[in-house]
């Protein structure tokens, strides 16, 4: 019988000790570099922990666009408002999304207005609202990178009522790399892969970091082990001048990934060009439902276009810089200030994998693993 997966080890002070240790002798000579995450796990799990106490301070875990409520286009949002002002149309979505603002407003304003907007916790609960009220048009806004659309997919696949339709903004992960690599010249010496999106698409993917870039990538888990073993393996890379893209969480993802889940994407989805919201159209990373699924696409069955042009970001937000990378939410005059998880001015102080909202949440924080 196989012995149960002991998840605390995952945590263990001597491991992180010892992992923190390796770390300091293979960097020990290393010129000053940048580690990139792109997603907001990580960066909850980096900070929660005090993960970046256990790195030396010429490497550098920076945070990406990685948070699939922040990088929500404005316009999804606005065409979600829009349509929970029409008559007999519930827009249902996950908690996340009601106060990212938007335009004009937010769905959690809208709804205080008068707007009909239901929270879910599943894609299955979906089901059951326009099961229960046959009479009333559902709009389920879909979120979130492979993860949430594979889920999607096969939802789409088993067959839904008739009266529930998608408004999808869903986003594919490896085409952002690219666009980073573009943002950051050769500032950039590694990336970690987000553990559960991979786990769907698998590594392959991937694979142009190592063709076009010659850069090296870990997918990693969600602990602080998980987080310092990758961050070790791509340093070991570095400093040897390899460039793989290796998996650093084998206990979750497959080399191939999760087939089943990649043939219900493939069959249901599309890839087109997508906003990342303020940072710009990234090439193929945007779910859309294929012809054959047009019937539930809420896009093309209603009327959704607000009567506005969108504007993503507050004058004064950094949110899209700091999605990318290129500054810290300290930097930002509005963080802790105007912008409170309380009242957000951008979606990266809205949701728990938000770096604005992390760093308010954890601030400074030290975690004793002697």
């Amino acid at each position: 019988m196989n012995k149960q997966l002991n998840l605390h080890a995952f945590k263990d002070r001597e491991i992180v000790n010892k992992l923190a240790e390796e770390i300091q002798l293979i960097s020990e000579n290393m010129a000053p570099l940048k580690i990139m995450h792109i997603c907001g796990g990580h960066e909850n799990a980096i900070v929660r922990y005090g993960v970046r106490q256990f790195l030396p301070g010429h490497i550098q875990v920076i945070a990406g666009p990685g948070c699939p409520v922040c990088i929500c286009p404005v316009e999804a949002i606005d065409q979600a408002v829009t349509l929970s002002l029409q008559p007999k149309v519930t827009v249902l979505t996950f908690g996340d999304m009601l106060r990212v603002p938007a335009t004009t407003t937010s769905l959690e304003k809208v709804r205080s207005d008068g707007g009909s907007v239901k929270v879910i916790y599943s894609p299955l609960d979906a089901v059951k609202f326009a099961n229960e009220k046959p009479e009333q048009t559902f709009v389920f806004f879909s979120v979130g990178f492979e993860t949430t659309a594979a889920g999607i997919a096969g939802l789409i696949q088993s067959g839904v009522p008739k009266n529930l339709l998608f408004l999808i903004a869903n986003r594919y992960m490896p085409p952002v790399l690219k666009l980073l690599m573009e943002v950051h010249d050769e500032s950039l010496q590694g990336f970690l892969l987000a553990g559960h999106a991979t786990a769907i698409s698998g590594l392959g993917v991937y694979d142009f970091m190592h063709d076009e870039f010659k850069l090296p990538c870990a997918a990693a888990g969600f602990e602080p082990v998980d987080i310092l073993l990758a961050v070790r393996e791509l340093l070991k890379q570095i400093k040897n001048s390899q460039h793989e893209v290796i998996n650093c969480y084998p206990r979750v993802i497959r080399e191939e990934g999760n087939l089943v889940a990649q043939k219900c994407l493939n069959e249901v989805f599309d890839l087109k060009p997508g906003v990342w919201r303020g940072i710009d159209v990234v090439e193929d990373s945007a779910y859309i439902l294929k012809e054959k699924y047009a019937f539930l696409d809420a896009g093309k069955q209603l009327t959704c276009i607000p009567p506005y042009p969108p504007q993503a970001h507050h004058p004064s937000c950094l949110c899209h810089r700091i999605m990318l990378g290129e500054v810290e939410p300290q930097d930002c005059k509005l963080f802790k200030k105007a912008c409170t998880p309380g009242k957000p001015f951008g979606p990266c102080m809205v949701s728990p994998e938000g770096t604005c909202h992390v760093r308010y949440t954890y601030p400074e924080i030290k975690i004793d693993f002697s």
